[in-house]
């Protein structure tokens, strides 16, 4: 059954979590990073539960293993209007041995490299709080279960804990449009819009162990034609989500290997019409996820 997997998997998640974070008490972090060039990478792992692209459903059954890496080059550093420009460089994967992988039927190689995901980011920050960026992105599958799309989108970031402190609720505003190919695999390539904001706050924050919180809370809107998967039709309203997320740096690992950090969430979804459809009639869905990370 579907919910006994989900609970299954949560399970270990939780159980991972535990076992890492409690192997880690005690250790002490080194205060200073190694790295004050101009460029960063980044890097990780994650196991989650399902997978679901701004609320349509990619895959919810056997493991997902989701893997990431991005190299940043700061362009600009400076004050007043203008404080920041950088690009970004990255690649997204996800491999799965449910039926979008090596439990289904696609006979290319490899079969469980279910999604490669290619994408460049030019990124500003202005008044030291606005961040403004554009990104492009190349949704493609090594195993040939769906077709390329790429997509143009435009983001809006604020950090307003200037104003809120503590309760700053950090907003963003993104909009997407494709270009080639459609994330629904309807009849007309569409634009998405996504709202949301991420409060947070961070507990033990002199200690080695911080662990910060966030809930991020979204939802994402139909521009045109971007949840009608066939019909017709696009649906406005696609999906809300709101959830918990953890994070607590690996202090017992040298600095000098980057800064490490440990991921743990939970993410409730609520569908539209049309993804319910889509989404083997499941109106809600909850995603428990794991991972690791690393920054240098």
């Amino acid at each position: 059954m579907p919910g006994t997997s989900v609970a299954r998997k949560l399970a270990v998640v939780a159980t991972a979590a535990v076992v890492l974070l409690g192997a880690s008490a005690g250790a002490r972090a080194e205060e200073t990073s190694p790295n004050t060039g101009r460029v960063s990478l980044n890097a990780g792992v994650e196991f989650p539960t399902s997978y679901y692209f701004r609320g349509i459903l990619q895959e919810r059954d056997d493991y997902i293993i989701q893997a990431f890496g991005d190299i940043t080059f700061k362009l600009y550093e400076g004050k007043g209007l203008l404080s920041a420009v950088s690009l970004t460089v990255g690649t997204w994967n996800s491999l799965h041995g449910g039926s979008t992988g090596t439990g289904g039927t696609t006979t290319v190689d490899p079969r469980i490299w279910y999604e490669a995901d290619f994408f460049t980011t030019l990124s500003t920050t202005l008044f030291e709080d606005l961040t403004a960026a554009i990104t492009y992105t190349a949704y493609m599958s090594p195993n040939d279960t769906f077709r390329t799309v790429q997509e143009v989108a435009f983001q809006l970031s604020y950090n307003d804990a200037k104003f809120l402190g503590p309760f700053a609720l950090n907003p963003t505003l993104l909009l997407a449009f494709e270009t080639k190919g459609q994330a629904d695999a309807g009849a007309h390539r569409g634009g998405v819009l996504q709202i949301g904001v991420a409060p947070g706050l961070t507990l033990f924050k002199e200690a080695s162990y911080p662990l910060t919180f966030s809930f991020p809370v979204g939802v994402s809107f139909s521009l045109y034609d971007y949840y009608e998967f066939g019909t017709g039709k696009s649906d406005t309203f696609g999906a809300f989500s709101a959830g918990a997320k953890a994070s607590v740096p690996l202090a017992f690992i040298p600095k000098a290997l980057g800064n490490w950090q440990a991921r743990a969430s939970v993410v409730w979804y609520h569908f539209g019409d049309n993804l319910t459809t889509v989404n083997r009639g499941d109106r809600n869905a909850v995603v428990g996820l794991f991972g690791l990370a690393v920054s240098y």
